[in-house]
């Protein structure tokens, strides 16, 4: 339409319908476009998309920030119901006690893209809490989620409700976001206050195991209780006048018309730590550290220094932090064999030290994976011989930081810009946490660096320090003494005698239990070693005869060359040598490519590996085969930027892989189905990934984690009937040797929820590689 035309029709529209708001939204958009002298920016709708799915890049954090707004909202509670979730498409409601929105709250506000309401009100209106976001754009998490998003909000002193329904399918790319319209409308209350979100159409699947993953999130996302004398005081002030009674979130699955809750685990594990540690540094820049430990008798405070050797330095922009860790040994002489596992499962997700600043969680700071104090990295070196890992410590540090000048967040709202502050506060942490350690393995009698003289190793098997404390507990059994009951009647004495006999003999037994659990873990971990001694002399062997076979295979390629020149005429002949070549050509391309693997090995250089190339190279191999095995390798799906994994072996990648791939195979085979194996690659917060995803018989979710365990295996048992392949790879230590090399480089590996049309998937997270590492290319 011309100018001309587009004020015909606004004229008439204002005649005819003057309360057709989004029509004359739009024609005015338009007429506005023929204005010569001035311009204007405008936005397009698809920047809402961007916000939600590419500005939060996981599912845990999108709930996270809509958790956040409700305790902004001065909320006691929030539920989160999963319903419907165990398959795409299905719907969250999150459910708040908090102030609620009136109509134009709700307009100017939720529905107001970078809202200035928390820079002008920092504070919570009833409780006064600290805000947890200023930046007005953590709505637009609910976008990342679902793609349909209803608000039904009520406030205490008005007569209805309102609803806002927000179709996320409507914000597409080359539409003005100004001309989109969604329906709001009054309706009764449904409670005197809150706000309810209803989130349809999610994205994710949510089963049981993934929401346990964000209750992790969500169950940290508030700091747990200050730790400054400062903080204290002023959240104690604030106690008193607003009576803040405390903010809890509490997580739902809908299975069969139940409501069943998600638990918390974490709160039972904190007194079987072997030490707890807490620092500060105060408004003079001085650090200080406290080791605790009721166990090895130790209450020490020690002045830290800004510098090692320096212990009266102050930091000079470091003032004000605070922190608190709890320090696990993963060994039975401090956790029992039964919570052991337990324990250790929990700190693979939840271990590490989080970062709260104002009180607020700070993301990616103390995930899984993330090693931003460079404990692992410390491990690795072996700079300090204790165990000192994230998977050591559960803690977390405060920092306060009200006008976000010391500590300023970067724009995605996940870490925080490198400071001067910022990186002081990570040499406080480090050097806090491993002045502890020092201190525990000195009163363990453990030697602490390689160098270190002057040490002895003192050690008993724990198996025999049980042995020895079962037979003294049973010789104190048969030998009471008469003489400690003197005074007593016979009766009296026979019955102390039995009860106490009785005690002691329940001890026994539970060590007779501790004993047999302990010797299984040891014959598991003997069978376990011996099979790696198997395996490392199957891959000499596959080695030496990769290397002697390629010699015949080109005298064999040679003579079956010269065979084809007989007969040329004889096509039946011709078809049958030509079938010899390819496969000729195949065992080529197998024998090369693991002769280079195997030779690699010569080299223990540790160098950055592109993983693409790598997947690539290995899958060019794989892929000739493709048609006997009847599976299809889809193309890669790789993403943007350079994917360079940290310093690692490419033999690594190749145990990775082939793990991957022939467990595929096997799936596939068992599910009987048209084989299809899909791979993705790509970069998120800093780390690299691959998901490897196939159709085959899929893993229940009670086995997701079972099949990293050694031992583990779905392959026949070995008899009669069992293979050539499952003798070869049915020893259940596959996935383990894989998860140990991720592990080693601080990576992680777990088994996700599938996409369509696919059953399992498994991903693999591994740190990207940095400037420093690529310099070694």
């Amino acid at each position: 339409m011309n100018e001309q035309q587009i004020r015909n029709q606004l004229t008439k529209l204002l005649n005819e319908e003057p309360e057709n708001y989004s029509k004359i939204l739009e024609l005015t958009s338009l007429l506005a476009s023929f204005d010569k002298d001035h311009v204007r920016f405008s936005v397009d709708a698809g920047v809402v998309d961007r916000l939600g799915r590419e500005l939060v890049g996981k599912k845990e954090t999108a709930v996270s920030e809509l958790v956040k707004n409700a305790y902004d909202a001065d909320s006691k509670t929030v539920d989160l119901i999963f319903e419907n979730s165990d398959e795409e498409g299905g719907m969250l409601t999150l459910s708040d006690d908090g102030d609620g929105m009136s109509r134009e709250e709700l307009v100017n506000g939720f529905m107001r893209i970078s809202s200035t309401d928390k820079v002008h009100n920092p504070t919570s209106k009833l409780y006064k809490r600290n805000r947890a976001g200023r930046k007005g754009i953590g709505r637009f998490a609910v976008q990342r989620l679902g793609n349909k998003l209803t608000i039904i909000s009520q406030k205490e002193n008005l007569p209805n409700a309102v609803k806002v329904t927000v179709n996320w399918d409507d914000y597409v790319g080359d539409k003005d976001l100004s001309i989109i319209n969604n329906q709001i409308e009054e309706l009764p209350k449904q409670k005197e206050k809150g706000t309810d979100l209803i989130i349809e159409g999610l994205r994710d699947k949510w089963t049981i195991a993934s929401i346990e993953r964000v209750y992790r999130y969500v169950s940290a996302l508030i700091q747990p209780f200050p730790l400054s004398k400062e903080r204290i005081k002023k959240e104690d002030d604030r106690n008193k006048k607003t009576l803040d009674p405390g903010f809890k979130a509490s997580l739902f699955k809908i299975e069969e018309d139940k409501k069943i809750p998600i638990a918390d685990e974490q709160s039972m594990i904190y007194d079987y730590a072997i030490a707890i540690f807490e620092g500060y540094v105060d408004k003079d820049g001085k650090s200080y550290v406290s080791i605790e430990s009721k166990r090895l008798g130790i209450s020490e405070l020690v002045e830290l220094g800004a510098k090692k050797d320096e212990s009266k330095l102050a930091y000079q922009h470091l003032r004000n932090v605070n922190f608190k860790a709890y320090y696990f040994l993963y060994i039975t002489d401090y956790i029992p064999s039964q919570q052991l596992r337990k324990i250790i499962d929990l700190a693979q997700h939840s271990g590490g030290i989080r970062l709260y600043r104002n009180g607020f969680r700070v993301l990616p700071y103390g995930d899984f994976g993330d090693d931003w104090l460079e404990l692992d990295e410390s491990e690795k070196k072996r700079i300090l011989l204790p165990r000192h890992g994230n998977t050591n410590f559960f803690g977390f540090a405060e920092v306060e930081d009200p006008e976000g000048v010391k500590f300023e967040e970067t724009s995605s709202r996940e870490g925080l810009l490198e400071t001067e502050s910022f990186m002081e506060l990570r040499d406080f942490l480090y050097r806090g946490l491993t002045t502890g350690v020092i201190k525990i393995a000195n009163a363990r009698a453990v030697k602490i660096t390689t160098g270190q003289k002057d040490w002895e190793k003192k050690y008993e098997r724990p198996v025999e320090k049980l042995k020895n404390l079962k037979e003294e507990l049973k010789k104190e059994a048969k030998h009471e003494e008469i003489d400690n009951y003197r005074g007593k009647s016979k009766e009296d004495i026979t019955s102390e005698l039995i009860s106490r006999t009785e005690k002691i003999q329940n001890v026994v037994e539970a060590i007779d239990e501790v004993i047999i659990q302990q010797e299984k873990e040891d014959e598991d971990q003997f069978k376990e070693t011996a099979i790696l001694r198997v395996l490392a002399s199957l891959g000499l062997s596959i080695g030496i005869y990769t290397h002697e076979i390629r010699h015949y295979l080109a005298t064999i390629h040679a003579s079956t060359k010269l065979l084809s020149k007989r007969y040329p005429d004889d096509k039946d002949y011709q078809n049958k040598i030509q079938q010899l070549l390819n496969n000729v050509k195949i065992l080529r391309t197998y024998t090369s490519y693991f002769d280079k693997t195997v030779s690699e090995n010569i080299s223990r250089e540790l160098v950055p590996q592109e993983v693409p190339i790598v997947i690539e190279r290995f899958f060019n191999v794989v892929s000739l085969d493709s048609g006997l095995n009847e599976t299809e390798i889809l193309p890669i799906e790789i993403g943007a930027g350079d994917l360079y994994s940290v310093p690692m072996h490419s033999s690594e990648w190749a145990t990775i892989l082939y793990n991957l791939y022939s467990n595929s195979l096997k799936a596939i085979k068992r599910a009987g189905n048209e084989g299809k194996i899909l791979m993705r690659i790509g970069e998120e917060d800093g780390r690299i990934f691959l998901e490897f995803i196939d159709n085959g018989d899929g893993i229940p979710e009670e086995n997701r984690e079972r099949i990293f365990q050694a031992f583990y295996t779905t392959s026949t048992a070995a008899s009669h009937f069992a293979t050539e392949e499952d003798e070869v790879l049915g020893t259940g230590l596959g996935l383990k040797i894989v998860r140990d090399i991720i592990e080693a480089y601080n990576g992680e590996i777990e088994v996700m929820d599938a996409p369509k049309g696919f059953s399992t998937c498994i991903r693999i997270e591994l740190p990207k590689a940095s400037d420093k590492d690529m310099e070694k290319l």
